[in-house]
């Protein structure tokens, strides 16, 4: 799985950055996923058996749209 966030970087060309689990560490069987958090910011979690930790923040300016699993209310939706 792997979560797709298209960013804003100028009026005319925006990009997309991936966070695939396959480029988690080795021996890691995490799950990236995303979270809408108050005021708009996005938040890239890796999810480990229940468990997530906050692996990058984006500002509310900073994206356009997401793609992948959601984190909400302390489960991993699919």
């Amino acid at each position: 799985m792997s979560v797709h966030v298209e960013l804003h970087h100028g009026p005319d060309s925006d990009t997309v950055e991936v966070f695939d689990d396959a480029d988690l560490p080795a021996g890691m069987s995490g799950t990236y996923c995303y979270h809408l958090a108050a005021g708009g910011s996005l938040v890239i979690l890796v999810d480990e058996r229940g468990e997530s930790r906050v692996d990058r923040v984006f500002s509310p300016t900073a994206w356009r749209s997401a793609k992948g699993d959601v984190w909400r209310k302390g489960l991993l939706l699919h």
